[in-house]
């Protein structure tokens, strides 16, 4: 009851936020958008496609228009395109992840200099920004999108799992059944995976879980170096445009995310 009832304050928050934002503008917000913007409409008709004509809290209770003032599409049509390639972008990222964080685990569990090398890679990781990892992966790979950027999220995101779940493992170990596995002789691999991995696999699914929305809401400079057009991009070229439609529903669906 209490998560749901934080989820309610956030959400409201942010609603009266991006429905109250478009005030904070100089002067008249009307004139300021016919003159300053994209936006190729009179004042009068913006001010009725944007709800201008209404009090301040007539406004803030009335759902956002749907009609883009920039694009001829509606703004649910743009965001829900965008959201799918933004969701699409994420599974193939949480599953390069996956795999990357799974190896580096193994490589710190198997090995007797593993531990230093797999804590080595993922400082590398770490350590490479995005937009240097994007346009490599761009020079040297030609693998198609929305392959080329979750690689490039992967190779971020792995670093700061690896060492998230390494804690959890290493605390874990000591009362585990690793040493009655390895007494028997079974395989480092089925030790892992089997004995180590699989009893605290639900904490593993919850924390990817939290990672989700992070995901689908920061993956805006990949979007734009790989001309990737998901919910970030989307946000950003409304806010350059001021298509306030549009960016009070991207802010609604962020946040709900």
């Amino acid at each position: 009851m209490k998560d749901f009832a934080r989820i309610l304050i956030v959400l409201s928050f942010v609603w009266i936020l991006s429905r109250t934002a478009i005030y904070l503008l100089p002067g008249n917000p009307a004139e300021f958008l016919v003159h300053e913007s994209l936006v190729q409409v009179s004042e009068e008709t913006l001010k009725e496609k944007m709800d201008l004509n209404q009090p301040v809290w007539n406004r803030v209770f009335s759902f956002p228009k749907n009609q883009s003032l920039v694009r001829k599409e509606t703004a649910f049509d743009l965001i829900s395109n965008a959201a799918a390639k933004s969701f699409a972008l994420t599974l193939i990222t949480l599953t390069f992840t996956f795999f990357i964080t799974c190896s580096l685990l193994y490589l710190s569990f198997a090995r007797a200099c593993g531990k230093s090398a797999s804590h080595f890679i993922a400082i590398l990781f770490a350590s490479l920004p995005l937009f240097v990892v994007g346009p490599l992966l761009l020079r040297f790979l030609h693998l198609p999108n929305p392959v080329l950027p979750a690689l490039a999220l992967s190779f971020y995101l792995s670093s700061f799992w690896f060492r998230t779940l390494q804690k959890k493992l290493d605390l874990y170990t000591p009362y585990s059944s690793v040493d009655g596995a390895r007494a028997r002789g079974k395989s480092e691999f089925v030790i892992f995976f089997k004995d180590l991995v699989t009893p605290i696999l639900g904490s593993f699914f919850l924390y990817f879980g939290t990672q989700i929305g992070i995901l689908l809401n920061g993956s805006l400079m990949v979007e734009v170096i790989f001309q990737w057009n998901g919910i970030g991009s989307l946000l950003m070229d409304s806010v350059l445009s001021r298509d306030y439609p549009v960016i009070e529903l991207c802010l609604l669906v962020v946040t709900l995310f």
